[in-house]
């Protein structure tokens, strides 16, 4: 399964970035960034109004970090990056695995099925057959979620590792995994309770029991939507002093602090970064 979305915890030089600004600068670059969130310009910050920008602010920075990675990957600084550079990068060295031969040691098999899936992931993204992967690709290939184009071979790709009874489908059973329930025990793991609430609220759409393709998209390659909206409607709870669900500069400017520890604006990041607070974004 692929991995989770970018890391949302505040380093520490970020959190204390912002605050080496004079009151007036860091003022004037908030005021700034609350400019560019209010889409319709009507002075105030809704829930969508909120949730776009940190869904905008967290694609930039993967994207970011996914251009940093490539020229680190790029071996050779030709612009591509081959599977090999992939696999120095990574591991210090060049590991080829046979597809069909299975390994005795369970931790080396456990490796083998890892890497090779990296490599179908690999081959998939270099959409030009050519012999690395361009930075759009490169991209594909770290952030799948972002690209059109990958969506059938990730969930695929879950399909080929959870579906065991090969319906096309992930039954709850199939979901949890090597789980086993205890007939002694009395009721199920805690764990167990949140992933069975998982499945069923968040996942399981049509309620069949199972998930179809579609639903298992959300599960193996997580969106950036729902924690976008969790944190907007964090803010408004928190920030709304007035009760209208919505909020102002006025308030906002009343508690910068916890605006700017949010991740409406990346922990304050955003305030050293003109990508964001810049006239011509």
């Amino acid at each position: 399964m692929l991995g989770p979305p970018v890391c949302r915890f505040p380093l520490k030089e970020d959190v204390d970035e912002y605050v080496k600004l004079g009151h007036e600068e860091q003022q004037k670059r908030l005021q700034a960034i609350i400019k560019k969130i209010d889409l319709g310009s009507d002075g105030f910050l809704t829930e969508s109004e909120l949730s776009s920008w940190i869904q905008m602010s967290f694609k930039h920075y993967a994207m970011q970090e996914a251009k940093q990675q490539f020229v680190e990957y790029d071996k050779n600084s030709d612009d591509t990056v081959t599977w090999d550079e992939y696999n120095i990068q990574m591991y210090d060295r060049v590991i080829d695995f046979d597809e069909n031969t299975a390994l005795d040691d369970a931790e080396e098999e456990s490796f083998r099925k890892l890497h090779l899936k990296d490599k179908k992931r690999f081959e998939k993204a270099n959409q030009d057959s050519g012999p690395g992967l361009s930075l759009e690709e490169f991209i594909a290939f770290e952030h799948p979620e972002e690209v059109d184009y990958m969506t059938e071979f990730v969930i695929q790709e879950a399909l080929e590792e959870h579906d065991k009874n090969g319906d096309g489908f992930v039954s709850l059973e199939e979901f949890l995994g090597d789980y086993r329930w205890d007939p002694t025990a009395n009721e199920d793991p805690e764990w167990i309770l949140v992933e069975k609430d998982r499945f069923v609220n968040d996942y399981d759409k049509d309620n069949d029991g199972r998930l179809d393709p579609q639903e298992l998209l959300p599960w193996v390659v997580p969106n950036n939507q729902g924690i976008a909206q969790e944190e907007a409607l964090h803010l408004i709870d928190e920030m709304d002093l007035n009760g209208d669900k919505k909020l102002s500069e006025e308030e906002i400017l009343e508690n910068p602090d916890l605006f700017l520890t949010s991740e409406a604006t990346d922990y304050g990041r955003q305030l050293h970064d003109d990508y964001f607070y810049h006239d011509e974004l």
